[in-house]
């Protein structure tokens, strides 16, 4: 029997079966955090490949309306001044080059496709993370990392899509079939990351995207 602790609280959990696609994830009750067990995780170059697939383009008018969306919801108001991080910009960096139009400073990286290890060199006002999260094989130490490379009183900004189902309804959820992600959270989880990691929760939209300040 498969006996193991959440990754992200450290709580016991339990095993849940998608038969489905045929993955096991560990449930954690306390945190709220499914995490999909490494047997299952994607080597990083087919990981690489899933990606390519994807269409996050300037030519992609919902993708970009996308950031457009989020810029004006959650960046502006901020009167950033400082340095921004776009953590995991892809490909095509449309996010930087969408808030480097509108005069920030911003610098970008990406596992893949920017591997450039002079971003930590930098502190910055305020870090965003596009659909990165949910690709975290160790949430603790990665979400540290992000918020290491913060000011104090700096901004982190995410973009994942919360689990608002119980077990049943997970399995059936569109956003777990996507190979690549291995992690999921609700809103007991981003609670639980931001008292371990001196954050507050400044506000989020209920639905998949949430702005974290460091205290």
């Amino acid at each position: 029997m498969h006996e193991t602790n959440c990754i992200v609280c450290g709580s016991k959990t339990k095993t849940v079966y998608d038969p489905q696609i045929i993955v096991d994830y560990d449930v954690c009750e306390e945190c709220g955090f499914i995490y999909k067990q490494k047997k299952h995780h994607l080597p990083h170059n087919e990981e690489e490949k899933r990606y390519l697939r994807h269409d996050n383009t300037f030519e992609n008018k919902a993708y970009v309306n996308m950031f457009r969306d989020m810029i004006e919801e959650f960046v502006e108001y901020l009167y950033i001044k400082r340095k921004i991080l776009d953590f995991g910009s892809g490909p095509t960096p449309v996010l930087k080059k969408l808030l480097t139009d509108m005069n920030y400073d911003v610098h970008d990286y990406d596992i893949f496709y920017n591997r450039n290890d002079e971003y930590k060199e930098n502190k910055y006002q305020l870090i965003v993370s596009t659909e990165v999260v949910e690709h975290f094989s160790d949430p603790i130490k990665e979400f540290k990392h992000l918020v290491d490379l913060l000011e104090d009183g700096g901004y982190l900004l995410i973009s994942t899509y919360f689990r608002k189902m119980n077990d049943e309804q997970f399995l059936v959820w569109w956003y777990r079939r996507d190979i690549t992600h291995v992690a999921f959270y609700n809103m007991k989880t981003f609670e639980y990351l931001a008292k371990e990691l001196n954050l507050e929760i400044v506000k989020h939209n209920k639905k998949n995207t949430l702005l974290f300040r460091k205290k």
